[in-house]
């Protein structure tokens, strides 16, 4: 065998801390963008606020300022790296408790910065009960690393607290809080991985026969579920106000719909005047270099803001034009994935999930948040069009109000009843929809009559 060396040249793209961050401002609701603006005022000389300033002004100071300007991509996933080094010396804000609550539980010493640019970047995936749905390759293709790279930060992320955190659904979530009390292969643990439906559904003795156990052992099981935490986002939710301050309003002027961002006070934010003009006649160069990295923060700043009212404006106008008949309360919601979104404005899912997560939308039939406008589509025979999962949960909802109160529906006679309407759906769908909108399984409605 012969040992020699071998040079290899590859080209790899990689996001910096700054585009990092540019994600999350993407990532945030308006009250969270008001509080970082603020933040950023507060340490930052160059930007100042006022209720009278004229958009436009700061952006062009800060061109005559600089001969050369930041060039963003359309996409987020498209912006280039440029003058990372300056950036590098700017420090992040924390403005994402889970972010900090989760990562503070690793030695940041013991990762590069590309690891931890990719640690970061998988716990802002996170949905909001905390399970970590994102296909591996999704997050590969997005950082430019290895499958088996992210497949390793994701199973060191989910070993941090809460236990469950990051699981791929809510049997993983169980389990894994499970596997920390060294409870596997217990009765338990059998319950919660072979028989979690059978649980939703009330089919206490089909685990019985199942398991061989008696359904005293399955009752006692089905308490023991009860007290483990389906949800591990929700500690973070506890002392969170109940108030919704819409971020973008749809309404209707002359037939036409349009779509408004509610940030309107973001043009308060400009450069400070005087600091500017000190920079520019300062002979002490400690300070002129000063002030010239705070003015590249503010710089950022407003670009990064500036991308994501963009985006979040697209994503709204597509949403908006998709499910018109539903804001004018014509139909139900249509079947609506944010990879039609994504599709359609020429962005990735992933930067879909960002700019509408925590954001409310406002239309004249109310309020609500932005992610239900998305739904999957439900498949159909005998040639009928695509059915939204909004119009399978008001089929269900329906059925079980008709029910026979004696005899409940189980949930395989609700999918038989809605095959007869040329729907297919499993039974898990059924009662998965079920759950959601909260109703129980057969069996404890029967015993509650």
């Amino acid at each position: 065998m012969e040992l020699g060396y071998e040079i290899q040249i590859e080209q790899k793209q990689q996001l910096t801390q700054g585009q990092i961050q540019s994600l999350e401002i993407l990532a945030m609701d308006g009250m969270e963008l008001n509080e970082f603006l603020q933040n950023e005022y507060l340490e930052n000389p160059l930007l100042d606020v006022s209720g009278t300033h004229v958009v436009g002004s700061g952006q062009e100071e800060i061109h005559k300022t600089y001969e050369q300007t930041l060039t963003y991509g359309r996409n987020y996933e498209e912006m280039i790296e440029e003058e990372d080094r300056r950036r590098r010396d700017i420090p992040m804000q924390d403005q994402n408790q889970v972010r900090n609550f989760l990562l503070d539980q690793l030695p940041r010493k013991k990762f590069s910065d590309d690891q931890w640019m990719l640690l970061e970047y998988m716990v802002d995936c996170l949905d909001d009960t905390g399970f970590f749905t994102i296909p591996i390759q999704e997050v590969a293709e997005n950082m430019h690393r290895s499958q088996k790279e992210v497949r390793s930060a994701l199973e060191l992320l989910q070993g941090l607290e809460p236990y469950g955190i990051f699981a791929a659904d809510l049997k993983h979530c169980l389990l894994k809080q499970l596997e920390v009390q060294k409870m596997q292969g217990s009765v338990l643990w059998k319950v919660i991985d072979e028989h979690l439906q059978n649980v939703a559904d009330g089919k206490i003795s089909s685990i019985s026969r199942s398991l061989k156990i008696p359904t005293a052992e399955v009752r006692k099981c089905i308490e023991q579920i009860a007290r483990l935490n389906p949800h591990p986002m929700s500690e973070f939710c506890a002392g969170k106000a109940d108030f919704i301050v819409p971020d973008i309003m749809f309404h209707e002027e002359n037939g036409k719909w349009e779509v408004e961002l509610n940030d309107g006070w973001v043009e308060d934010y400009h450069i400070n005047d005087y600091y500017l003009r000190m920079m520019k006649e300062s002979k002490d160069e400690e300070l002129t270099k000063y002030f010239r990295i705070k003015l590249e923060r503010v710089r950022f700043v407003m670009n990064s803001i500036a991308q994501r009212r963009q985006t979040v404006a697209a994503v709204a106008e597509a949403v908006m034009h998709r499910q018109q008949a539903y804001l004018e309360g014509r139909s139900c919601l249509k079947p609506m994935t944010m990879s039609d979104v994504a599709g359609e404005i020429g962005v990735h899912t992933s930067t879909v999930s960002r700019a509408i997560r925590g954001k409310y939308i406002q239309f004249p039939g109310g309020t609500m948040a932005m992610k239900n406008m998305f739904s999957a589509s439900v498949a159909t025979s005998g040639g009928m069009e695509h059915v939204g999962s909004m119009q399978v949960k008001e089929m269900i909802r329906e059925l079980i109000r008709g029910e026979d109160r004696r005899k409940p529906y189980s949930d395989q006679a609700i999918v038989n009843i809605l095959k007869q309407k040329q729907i297919d759906i499993s039974r898990r769908g059924v009662a998965k929809y079920r759950d959601e909108l909260g109703i129980r399984g057969s069996f404890a409605r029967k015993a509650a009559e």
